[in-house]
C-alpha cells in the first residue's frame, strides 16, 4: 500500500475534476495543476497549488512545453529509494505519487475536420508523457487516465485512508498504456488520411463497445469492440430486441453491404448466416421484402433483413412472425434499416415474445481497410467501394446475340447483387420494367459453392421453373462449358460474367447454339 501524498492534476476533460480533487484533498493531499486545471479549480473553491510557479517549471515555446521538465518526470519516475529520493531533494521536488491526466481532445478536432495545422495543435505530448511515467512506475505511482476511474479511485482512498494498493495501480497502468496506444493510434489515421495507401505499419485500437450474448456457440464468450477513431456498426441503435449475439453482429454486417450503395429506390435482401438467401428492389418496402423473400422463404426463417429505406407499417406486418395468425410469416432475428416508423416500431416490438432486433443504421462505416485475421496473420485490402458501379464502357458482347436495353438492365443489376455475394457467387434473377426503365427486381435463386457448376446448380433449383427467361450473372469467369449447360437447359436467357478463361470459346459456343447472350465484365468480384 502506498499513501498519496502529492498528485499531479492536468486534464483537458474536466468532467467530475472538482468533486474528485475535492476528495484528494479529503485526505491530505498536496494537488499541483497546470493552466486551465488550476483555474478550474480555483473558481470551484478547491485548494490547489500551481505546478508551474511551485515547482519552478516555467511554461516555454508558447506553452507547448508546460510539463515536459526533467524535475516533474523524476519526481514521477523516481522508486521509493534512498538513492532517488536524494536525487529528487537536490532538486528540490517531492516525489509524486499519482498524476491525474486525460489528453487534448484530438479525436474530437478530427471529427471537426480541422486542418492539419489544427490537428497537429491538438497533439497532446506531455500529458502522454506524464502518464507514461505514472503508469511504468506503478509500483509506487498511481495513474488516473480518465474520470472514468475517479469513483473507483475514491473507494480505495477511503477504504485505506487515503492509500492505494499494487492490484489497483497496476490495473490502472494496464488502462493507462491502452489510452495513450489508443491516442497514438488516432494520430496516426489522423494525420494519415492526407497520404491514403497502404502504411508500412498498421496501427489499430479499438474500445469494449458491448459484451454479446454468447460467442458463434453458446459455451463461448465473446465481446465486441468498436474502432476507434472511425465509423462503425457500432454506432448504429438498437431499438428493440434481445441482446446481439457474436453471430448475430456477423450477420448484421454481412447483411448491410447487400444495400451498400444503393439509392433512390427501395431494396431489401434477406440474410442467413451471412449467405444471402434473396435480394429485390421494387417502388415500396413491402414490396421489395415480398420479392426478395419469396426467392427461398425456407432459407429465411431465422434470418436477418436488411433495407435501404424506412421500415413503415405495411412492412412491418409482414416481417417477422405474426404471432397466433396462420400465415405465411417467417421467425426473423434481425431487421435492418435507416429509419423505422414510429407505428412499424410498436408493431415489431409486439412480434416474436418482443425478441425481434430492431436496428437502427444511423451511419455509413467509413473505415478503409478490409481487414481478416487468419492464423495470425492479418490481411487487410482495399475495401470496396459498392457506390462505384460497374463501366458499362468496358463490357464486351461475345456472343452472336447481343443483349437488348432491357435484358442489359436487367443484366447489370444482377451483377451489383452477385459481387456481395460469397465466392463462388451464382445469382438467377428476373425483374419488370415501366417506361423502358427497370422498376422491379428480384432474384430467383443464390447460391456459392466450392465449385462454380455446383453453385449454378443449387441457384438453379432453387429457381425452378421460374429460370426460364431469367438472367445470370457469376462473379467469376465459367471454366468449363458445363455452367453454360445448365443454364441454356433451364432456359436463362443471357449471363453477365467476368470472362478470361481458357476455355471461354467453348461457353460462348454453348450460348451461340441456344440463343443466348453473354456479357463480359473484364472484372472479377470475388467475395470470399
Amino acid at each position: 500500500m502506498v499513501r498519496v501524498r502529492t498528485a499531479v492534476v492536468s486534464v483537458s476533460e474536466k468532467q467530475g475534476l472538482v468533486e474528485f480533487v475535492r476528495g484528494l484533498r479529503g485526505f491530505g493531499v498536496e494537488v499541483l495543476s497546470t493552466g486551465g486545471t488550476f483555474s478550474t479549480l480555483k473558481d470551484a473553491g478547491v485548494e490547489s497549488k500551481n505546478l508551474q510557479s511551485d515547482m519552478n517549471l516555467p511554461t516555454a515555446v508558447s506553452g507547448r512545453v508546460k510539463t515536459l521538465h526533467a524535475p516533474l518526470q523524476a519526481a514521477i519516475l523516481a522508486r521509493d529509494t534512498e538513492e532517488h529520493l536524494a536525487e529528487l531533494k537536490k532538486m528540490g521536488v517531492p516525489p509524486v505519487d499519482m498524476v491525474v491526466c486525460n489528453f487534448y481532445p484530438f479525436r474530437e478536432a478530427l471529427a471537426m475536420g480541422k486542418t492539419i495545422a489544427d490537428l497537429v495543435e491538438s497533439i497532446d505530448i506531455g500529458g502522454p508523457t506524464m502518464v507514461r511515467a505514472a503508469s511504468k512506475n506503478f509500483e509506487r505511482v498511481t495513474v488516473v487516465p480518465s474520470p472514468k476511474f475517479y469513483p473507483e479511485v475514491l473507494e480505495e482512498l477511503v477504504r485505506t485512508d487515503g492509500r492505494t494498493g499494487l492490484p489497483l495501480r497496476r490495473r490502472l497502468a494496464v488502462e493507462a498504456f491502452a489510452m495513450t496506444a489508443s491516442y497514438d493510434s488516432a494520430i496516426f489515421f489522423g494525420l494519415g488520411r492526407s497520404h491514403p495507401g497502404m502504411p508500412a505499419e498498421l496501427v489499430l485500437s479499438a474500445t469494449r463497445y458491448q459484451d454479446a450474448k454468447y460467442g458463434e456457440n453458446p459455451d463461448q464468450r465473446a465481446v465486441i469492440y468498436a474502432l476507434d477513431n472511425w465509423q462503425t456498426m457500432a454506432g448504429w441503435r438498437q431499438l428493440a430486441g434481445d441482446t446481439m449475439s457474436f453471430n448475430n453482429f456477423l450477420d448484421a454486417g454481412s447483411a448491410y453491404r447487400m444495400v451498400d450503395g444503393l439509392g433512390g429506390t427501395a431494396a431489401v435482401a434477406t440474410v442467413k448466416h451471412g449467405q444471402t438467401s434473396g435480394f429485390a428492389f421494387a417502388p415500396t418496402v413491402s414490396e421489395a421484402y415480398t420479392l426478395a423473400h419469396s426467392c427461398d422463404p425456407e432459407a429465411d426463417f431465422g434470418g436477418t433483413v436488411v433495407s435501404n429505406s424506412e421500415i413503415d407499417e405495411p412492412a412491418a406486418h409482414l416481417i417477422g412472425r405474426n404471432e397466433g395468425v396462420d400465415d405465411a410469416s417467417v421467425y426473423t432475428e434481425i431487421i435492418l434499416a435507416p429509419r423505422f416508423s414510429p407505428e412499424a416500431v410498436q408493431i415489431l416490438k409486439d412480434k416474436q415474445k418482443k425478441k425481434i432486433r430492431l436496428i437502427q443504421t444511423t451511419n455509413r462505416p467509413d473505415f478503409p481497410y478490409d481487414i481478416k485475421v487468419v492464423e495470425g496473420a492479418v490481411l487487410v485490402q482495399e475495401v470496396v467501394d459498392y457506390s462505384k458501379r460497374l463501366d458499362q464502357t468496358g463490357v464486351t458482347f461475345p456472343t452472336k446475340r447481343k443483349p437488348g436495353g432491357e435484358e442489359l438492365q436487367r443484366l447489370l443489376a444482377s451483377w451489383e447483387v452477385v459481387r456481395k455475394v460469397q465466392s463462388n457467387g451464382i445469382v438467377i434473377a428476373d425483374g419488370s420494367f415501366e417506361g423502358g426503365r427497370l422498376t422491379r427486381f428480384w432474384t430467383l435463386g443464390v447460391a456459392s459453392f466450392r465449385k462454380r457448376n455446383g453453385a449454378v446448380k443449387i441457384a438453379l433449383d432453387n429457381a425452378g421453373t421460374r429460370a426460364r427467361g431469367s438472367v445470370c450473372s457469376s462473379d467469376g469467369f465459367f471454366p468449363f462449358k458445363d455452367s453454360l449447360e445448365l443454364l441454356a437447359a433451364a432456359g436463362v436467357s443471357s449471363v453477365i460474367e467476368p470472362g478470361g478463361s481458357v476455355n471461354d470459346s467453348d461457353s460462348v459456343e454453348v450460348a451461340d447454339a441456344n440463343g443466348m447472350a453473354i456479357v463480359f465484365t473484364h472484372v472479377r468480384a470475388f467475395k470470399h
